[in-house]
């Protein structure tokens, strides 16, 4: 138990943590659906995700969530196979406005 203390304070191991994860964080995404620059990129929690070091998302203008991921190869691969084949993984896409929402995977 005694191996924390020597890594430093709960503070200092969290902005250690903190500072892992935005050294990953991509300049921007390509939007899946219209190929655009997606630069508003926000980081998701990996607990629980052995092999995965960090995922981003970002929403695009034409309502496409787009993800990044980083770690293990075959972690990474698994992440996006879940995404692809798990309806209730998959996000679909949403306007901009809220108003109109897509469900993947819906025709």
């Amino acid at each position: 138990m005694g191996q924390a203390k020597s890594r430093g304070t709960q503070a200092e191991r969290v902005a250690q943590a903190q500072a892992k994860i935005a050294a990953t964080r991509p300049e921007k995404l390509v939007c899946n659906g219209c190929s655009a620059d997606v630069t508003d990129i926000h980081p998701v929690s990996t607990r629980g995700l052995r092999g995965i070091e960090a995922i981003w998302v970002g929403q695009c203008a034409c309502g496409q969530t787009t993800f990044a991921a980083s770690g293990e190869p075959q972690a990474v691969d698994a992440f996006f196979f879940a995404l692809s084949e798990n309806s209730e993984l998959t996000l679909g896409s949403q306007s901009r406005d809220g108003e109109k929402h897509v469900k993947a995977g819906a025709d």
